[in-house]
């Protein structure tokens, strides 16, 4: 894939978003602890630690089926911490399992047998980061895809708004070893009045604007989503591109404008519209980058 074919500038230190949470929910058996994580990574686990909050129990209870209440996970180093907290369904009335499904959020097949089947539901947030970002984010999902894996779950990323099955938190080859979009975040495509509008979801993880296009053809779908995936990731290496600059082809390049349409779907999230000079569409641009 093509990455940002413009500036080079020095990359800029990614945060991460308070509420940057995945969600799992998965079957009636749930694996011990110390099967997700322990200290030597043993048997497929995740290296590191983990632990009931909640009092009470022995010494065995890591080696016992996951029961509800709350655990901490942290990396060996202990500059990573985690919250993973698990819920009985049946114990949380206010929450509504998926009746039907969802192809706008990958909730379907197998994603979405799991999500109208399960049992529990297993929340994993974030209480402590390394100031490097990636080797928590990379734990972080080292974690959820075992847990998933395991309890045979689907899992639930809210600011992405997708559904994603274990496999699918770890794409291979990865764009860049420290980091891929396309494992935090997705493309969401809709058709408007005056054509379709393509954006991101899951870069407000990290405190970054969305990216989005409006009023594209039919064929100009595809080469959108790759282009806003390249813009993503771009971003996530930490240099994104900024309101007021140009980007992809130099034949017809976009201009980085802020998002002022579809706010009721974005809410409080801020977002950068790419758009050809002069235009409300991004078709000109669309075309040159695609004929590169």
């Amino acid at each position: 894939m093509r990455l940002w074919p413009f500036r080079r500038k020095n990359p800029s230190s990614l945060t991460l978003n308070k509420n940057f949470y995945l969600s799992i929910l998965s079957g009636a058996e749930l694996p011990p602890l110390l099967q997700v994580v322990n200290p030597d990574g043993s048997n497929g686990a995740v290296e590191g630690f983990g632990a009931p909050l909640h009092t009470g129990g022995d010494r065995d209870i890591l080696n016992r089926p996951v029961q509800p209440g709350s655990y901490v996970v942290t990396t060996r180093d202990k500059l990573t911490v985690a919250q993973m907290d698990v819920f009985a369904i049946s114990d949380v009335p206010q929450y509504t399992k998926p009746a039907a499904p969802n192809p706008e959020a990958n909730l379907v097949g197998e994603a979405f047998m799991r999500a109208a089947g399960a049992a529990f539901l297993t929340n994993f947030v974030f209480k402590g980061y390394d100031l490097a970002v990636y080797p928590s984010v990379r734990f972080f999902l080292d974690l959820v895809a075992r847990f998933a894996e395991l309890a045979a779950g689907v899992v639930g990323d809210a600011l992405a708004e997708t559904y994603r099955l274990p496999e699918q938190l770890q794409n291979a080859p990865a764009m860049d070893p420290r980091i891929d979009f396309r494992d935090l975040g997705a493309i969401r495509i809709a058709e408007l009045s005056d054509g379709y509008w393509v954006s991101t979801r899951g870069l407000a993880k990290f405190n970054q604007p969305e990216f989005e296009m409006f009023g594209l053809h039919p064929a100009h779908r595809d080469p959108a989503a790759e282009m806003l995936i390249a813009a993503g990731q771009q971003a996530l290496l930490g240099m994104p591109i900024g309101i007021g600059e140009t980007a992809f082809s130099p034949a017809s390049p976009l201009a980085a404008v802020a998002g002022e349409r579809e706010r009721a779907q974005w809410g409080d999230r801020p977002t950068i519209e790419f758009r050809d000079p002069g235009s409300t569409s991004a078709k000109l641009g669309v075309d040159a980058w695609t004929r590169g």
